[in-house]
């Protein structure tokens, strides 16, 4: 009878001992899981595309920093993730290949300069057929300088655009000046879209922009 109690002690810690372990793996993956995260990438005139996306600012101690250039933190971001752009000038042609966030500081202060070699963005899927649809939000940014056939500031080719306190100005394309839509595309009032060549819009119209068209999936990490 007492061989029996102690076995049965014996088994009940093990059984404790296996459930303490289990919980502590669970944790531990969770925690894995979470530092790999990269919903938010940061980018800034002051980075390196060397460093990981993962603060504003270098911290020698993590090793965490903003990258250097809009392109490499879309390539890193997580699908439906967050760009955090600084403040400053930045000298880029991008590609959207996944539905992604853009925030930039303010029109003013944050400006993407195409350098006349090609759109400033161009967003379309990665076999160029329409129903490769991504959503793209593009938040407090200028963009200039863009130079294509189709859309010098943006060519929207079958995506999801949503723009959002953002100036479109002093670009040039074939068509589209400004921006090439041909899929869609909302403003809200605070975007301008100014003194493009030889138009400011070519292809379906824009459409008013209310709060109530942005859904969570479309902005994964504001508030």
């Amino acid at each position: 009878m007492k061989g029996e109690q102690k076995m049965k002690k014996s088994n009940f810690k093990w059984e404790k001992r296996l459930v303490c372990l289990l919980v502590v793996g669970m944790a531990l993956i969770i925690t894995a899981g979470s530092s790999f995260a990269t919903s938010t990438i940061y980018v800034s005139t002051q980075g390196n595309d060397a460093w990981n996306g993962l603060a504003a600012n270098y911290d020698p101690a993590t090793g965490n920093g903003p990258k250097a250039s809009i392109q490499n933190a879309i390539d890193t971001v997580s699908d439906n993730g967050t760009v955090s752009v600084a403040a400053g000038t930045y000298y880029e042609n991008l590609y959207i290949n996944k539905d992604v966030y853009l925030m930039g500081a303010s029109p003013d202060s944050t400006i993407i300069d195409g350098m006349a070699k090609n759109s400033v963005i161009r967003l379309f899927g990665s076999t160029m057929e329409p129903f490769n649809q991504f959503d793209l939000t593009v938040n407090g940014f200028t963009l200039t300088n863009g130079n294509g056939t189709y859309g010098g500031g943006i060519y929207n080719y079958g995506g999801i655009l949503f723009l959002i306190n953002t100036k479109i100005t002093d670009n040039h394309a074939t068509n589209g000046g400004g921006l090439y839509n041909y899929g869609t595309a909302s403003a809200d009032s605070a975007t301008v879209i100014t003194d493009n060549t030889p138009d400011n819009l070519y292809g379906y119209p824009l459409t008013p922009l209310t709060s109530n068209d942005l859904s969570q999936d479309v902005l994964p990490s504001v508030g």
